[in-house]
């Protein structure tokens, strides 16, 4: 395996993996995607807020929260162009890219953990993406040839399949959990923040993800973090 130099002119053999939350924590602009795209289509909120209900109490799965949310966007008219052209204004997070790049020179693998739509990776980080995460886990939507939307794949890691989705992926790399980074911002992140051996609450919207965590980053600029990792 390569060596890896570090910010300090440092080499280390180890590999080590970095997982982010999207909403909030790589991308700006936005709290979280669907409420952004519901809001941007006016979908009534009383629509979104009857299904997470049942999700919550566990009367239907994530799959179907997901396919329903996807239902109500196609009955609004969401198509892949109307769906780019209302994320067009989300903005990577400040220092995004740069942070990703530092931890990779320090030996981190980047990925993605995300309850979100792969179409926000596309429309922020664009061809970059390719370099900069090693795999996306998030929610895949899926379009016709005329690009209207025709259903998604869920992703089978979000709320607290976030922290199963880190070990899954650790035992695929061989790699310690407490040799992972988890940043996240919300309270779908806690389950995350527990299981890696490092967590940061980045510029967090949830109390409980800050007592979860075992740091806490009161900042818009994402390489604040960097101080809490090696």
């Amino acid at each position: 395996m390569a060596e890896h130099s570090t910010e300090l002119g440092e080499s280390t053999t180890t590999v080590k993996l970095a997982f982010f939350d999207l909403d909030g924590t790589l991308v700006d602009g936005m709290e979280y995607i669907y409420q952004h795209l519901w809001e941007y289509f006016g979908v009534e909120k009383e629509q979104t807020l009857e299904v997470l209900k049942k999700y919550l109490q566990k009367e239907i799965s994530y799959g179907d929260w997901v396919k329903n949310d996807v239902r109500l966007l196609q009955e609004a008219g969401a198509t892949k162009a109307a769906i780019l052209e209302a994320i067009k204004g989300l903005y990577s997070m400040e220092g995004a890219v740069e942070t990703i790049r530092t931890l990779q020179k320090r030996g981190y693998k980047v990925f993605v953990i995300s309850g979100g739509i792969d179409l926000v990776i596309e429309a922020v980080f664009g061809e970059e993406a390719e370099s900069l995460f090693e795999e996306v886990f998030i929610n895949r939507y899926l379009f016709d040839k005329e690009g209207n939307l025709t259903g998604a794949v869920p992703t089978p890691y979000d709320m607290e399949h976030k922290a199963t989705c880190i070990k899954d992926t650790a035992t695929k790399y061989g790699v310690e959990v407490d040799k992972c980074l988890f940043v996240g911002d919300n309270e779908n992140d806690i389950e995350a923040a527990l299981v890696a051996g490092t967590s940061i609450a980045f510029n967090s919207k949830s109390e409980n993800l800050v007592q979860a965590a075992t740091h806490h980053v009161e900042s818009r600029r994402l390489p604040d973090i960097l101080r809490f990792v090696s």
